[in-house]
């Protein structure tokens, strides 16, 4: 696909730079901003990319110009967290303030969803695009959704209502859910873009109704999670999705340029399968995977280039995180998770330590800060920054991190999360203290299978000392073990955690 001529500059410009609970106390709402300065909002949701993948968090074998700039410019966040260890859970929470775990669906409150599953959030849900399209921002999802549609098993041959629309987006263009999932078609608003009518898609994640309909596996190229045949015309290419997505986000903040806009860019970006595109094939020199790395550092170069030619930097305030960590801990001497044990869908802190930055020049002094943040909190913090009051039942797990952010030293600070894994179990960071129910389920996906008899091993770190999670506390500070499960419990029975 041609890239527009506007944004090869902007790729261009990326690669050449690559290569020269809870709270303490309840939490004041901060100062609404004057109307006239409420600002732009862009949220970018990586996908699998870990703590220690970019330079500014210490990679040293990897090349990550636009995250850095992004962190020069803007609060880098030492203590960020993605609300669960894998993808839908985090994409849940991001939109509705909500802890995943609350939820009664599967593919939310455990596991992932599919290309099968209906909308897993409830249209009657406050959400934060919700409220920024009632307070007269447009909006737009670009890139993956894996929310789901319609109300049972969607037909990608007819509108997919409801979707990302009814919840709170008046525009949507993306793929359905991961790109190494059946069904590899981009959708629009609520329909496949480029479906021929002749050429229906059928699909299914059950082997034995796969074989039975003659469905394969083969989808755009490789071999998918899932079944299909048919809809071949609107099948995409893996090596264009990055720049089909970054090219209908900066048209869409071009659109919008006049007006206040939210734009949540969800790249798919470093999920497997680990397809870069040709200018970035083997550039790393470390991997497929780095080298999509690389090509998302450089469309975040290409958005935040936009933002610079259209006079929009100043007021945009541009939130940047990951989904969960990284699926591996090593890369030829990179290390994607940093410091931390653990890696995607698991408990341990590289399963769901990601990075987190902040960058609003009109508002925001660049620094670095040590404070507890999680992707949670993203919907009160946009709707702090546009003046916009959530409704008292709306997001119920969301802090609003914006008044320290804006230098308010005697603004309360969020001191315990609770994180989720791929199979749907807890843990509670408090303080500095790590409390993890049962070790021997904490490596998530991998994690033996355990008999249901077998009594739990509980762990207890002080992260403060142990960033890695080497030293098991738990027969040393029992009373603090204690503690810390039934603040764990106490959470889980609450409807609430926003005081």
């Amino acid at each position: 696909m041609k890239i527009p001529s506007l944004l090869s500059r902007f790729f261009v410009l990326g690669v050449t730079t690559a290569l020269s609970a809870f709270a303490a106390s309840p939490r004041p709402a901060s100062p609404p901003p004057p109307v006239e300065v409420a600002p732009n909002i862009i949220v970018v949701l990586a996908d699998d990319i870990g703590w220690g993948d970019a330079g500014c968090y210490g990679a040293t074998q990897i090349a990550t110009p636009n995250i850095d700039r992004l962190a020069r410019e803007g609060r880098r966040f030492d203590q960020g967290y993605s609300s669960a260890a894998v993808c839908t859970p985090t994409r849940y929470s991001l939109l509705t303030g909500s802890y995943a775990w609350r939820s009664d669906k599967v593919g939310v409150n455990r596991g992932v969803a599919n290309g099968a599953s209906p909308l897993l959030i409830p249209t009657d849900q406050p959400t934060a695009p919700g409220l920024l399209r009632q307070a007269g921002y447009r909006t737009a999802i670009i890139g993956k959704w894996h929310l789901g549609f319609g109300l049972t098993k969607p037909d990608y041959n007819q509108e997919l209502r409801p979707g990302p629309l009814e919840v709170g987006f008046d525009e949507f263009f993306g793929i359905p859910a991961t790109n190494d999932r059946i069904p590899t078609m981009l959708v629009r608003n609520h329909r496949v873009e480029g479906l021929d009518p002749a050429d229906p898609v059928s699909y299914t994640y059950d082997k034995a109704e796969a074989e039975a309909a003659g469905m394969s596996p083969w989808a755009a190229g490789r071999n998918r999670i899932g079944w299909a045949k048919g809809g071949k015309a609107a099948w995409w290419k893996d090596t264009e999705l990055a720049d089909i997505h970054t090219r209908e986000s900066i048209a869409f903040i071009e659109r919008n340029r006049a007006n206040r806009f939210f734009l949540y860019y969800a790249p798919h970006n470093v999920h497997a399968p680990k397809v870069p595109g040709p200018r970035f094939k083997g550039r790393s020199g470390l991997g497929d995977r780095a080298d999509l790395l690389l090509e998302f550092d450089a469309s975040l170069g290409a958005l935040l280039q936009s933002l610079d030619t259209l006079g929009l930097a100043e007021n945009t305030l541009v939130i940047y995180s990951s989904d969960n960590g990284a699926y591996i801990n090593e890369e030829q001497g990179h290390r994607p998770t940093g410091p931390f044990r653990g890696i995607k869908s698991g408990l341990w802190e590289g399963g769901s330590r990601v990075p987190f930055i902040v960058r609003w020049p009109a508002r925001i002094s660049p620094g670095e800060s040590v404070d507890l943040v999680s992707t949670l909190d993203i919907p009160a913090t946009i709707c702090a920054a546009a003046g916009v009051t959530p409704p008292a039942e709306a997001f119920a797990d969301s802090f609003d991190f914006l008044p320290p952010l804006l230098g308010r030293t005697d603004a309360p600070k969020r001191d315990s999360l609770i994180l989720q894994d791929g199979n749907g179990r807890l843990a509670l960071r408090s303080g500095r203290w790590k409390y993890i129910p049962d070790l021997d389920t904490a490596d998530g996906w991998k994690s033996a299978r355990k008999a249901a008899d077998t009594p739990a091993r509980p762990g207890l770190f002080d992260l403060s000392a142990d960033p890695g999670e080497k030293q098991n506390l738990f027969a040393l500070r029992p009373a603090e073990a204690q503690r810390l499960a039934e603040q764990l419990a106490t959470a889980q029975a609450s409807p609430r955690t926003r005081l």
